[in-house]
């Protein structure tokens, strides 16, 4: 049996995660799209927000919960690694990346 999505075709799937590896074939070349839900995350990013709302940070706290693919893509990875502390917690604090902060405040 092929599932597909228009043109692409479930290569892969994890039923844990959710994650989908989906894949397009022009006849030259194979491409593959990965699918991961985030919904989850982010629900609970927000929910630990909300709990942490209006009390005094400890001297440690989780900060955000980020899924795997955005860690690489936005580069924090490497930051991190490479110990670019001054980028990681721009990329933190900035208001775009809320959604991926599971605490108010800054870094």
């Amino acid at each position: 049996m092929v599932i597909a999505d228009g043109s692409w075709k479930l290569f892969l799937y994890d039923p844990l995660t959710g994650r989908t590896v989906w894949q397009y074939s022009d006849g030259q070349q194979d491409v593959y799209r990965i699918d991961t839900p985030v919904d989850g995350i982010l629900e609970q990013n927000k929910e630990c927000r909300n709990e942490q709302f209006g009390k005094k940070a400890g001297e440690w706290r989780r900060v955000a919960s980020i899924p795997t693919g955005l860690l690489r893509s936005s580069h924090l990875l490497q930051a991190y690694n490479d110990g670019n502390d001054r980028w990681v917690k721009r990329w933190l604090n900035d208001s775009d990346n809320r959604a991926w902060r599971s605490s108010e405040g800054t870094v």
